[in-house]
């Protein structure tokens, strides 16, 4: 009995299925037509306020709220992003999470069930949402380099020519041109001597076009 049940649910299945392979096909060319200048694979999700920089490029399965990212950024498959402001030239792995929000942790339960009517649950329990910044900015600067599955929390900087280990939790800021990682992230070092810090950050090189940041990098003792 239970074999000619599934039988009777194969023809919606199979609707069911044709109605999300064009679903997906319709959004990917709807992708591509929103952001021309940059790369966009299949399998990527955008809200309507998301912009893109020329060049950039957003690899599969990735999923982009609310965010602004820089030309020449890449994004690494299955990685989500809300509520991020990313700048230019910058590297970003497979699976980083940025933008998972938070919970108010000063009530008796930190479960959305009581302090937002809309919720995963599907139940209101209250008259309004807690006034609370479940979901606050996060910045990453121009050449920051943020390693596979790492994990940026809401509300967090990272500076400039930074770079973010492979697995890291970043709770706090991180300055220009530091190296973190671990959990809770930490620095390790700095990826050049303070001067020349002080000297990179002042020349903004990734205002340029690739072309002239090459120009200009050919010229520096840290690119030979």
């Amino acid at each position: 009995m239970k074999y000619l049940k599934r039988i009777v649910y194969i023809p919606l299945g199979i609707w069911e299925g044709v109605k999300a392979f064009l679903n997906r096909h319709a959004r990917d060319v709807e992708n591509r037509r929103r952001f021309p200048k940059a790369i966009i694979d299949k399998g990527a999700t955008f809200t309507s306020d998301v912009t893109i920089g020329e060049g950039s490029h957003v690899l599969s399965g990735c999923t982009v709220n609310h965010s602004c990212i820089g030309f020449y950024t890449y994004i690494g498959r299955n990685s989500l992003l809300q509520n991020v402001t990313v700048g230019n030239y910058c590297s970003i792995a497979h699976e980083v999470n940025m933008g998972l929000g938070r919970h108010p942790i000063d009530l008796m339960t930190t479960s959305p069930l009581f302090y937002r009517k809309q919720n995963t649950f599907r139940r209101t329990l209250v008259d309004k949402d807690l006034d609370f910044e479940e979901y606050a900015p996060i910045n990453l600067g121009h050449d920051v380099w943020v390693g596979a599955r790492a994990l940026i929390m809401d509300g967090v900087t990272v500076g400039t020519g930074a770079i973010v280990a492979a697995g890291a939790v970043v709770t706090k800021d991180v300055p220009p041109y530091a190296i973190v990682g671990g959990v809770p992230a930490k620095i390790i070092k700095y990826r050049f001597p303070e001067v020349e810090r002080e000297r990179l950050l002042k020349s903004e090189w990734w205002n340029l076009a690739p072309e002239a940041a090459l120009k200009m990098m050919k010229k520096d003792i840290y690119f030979k």
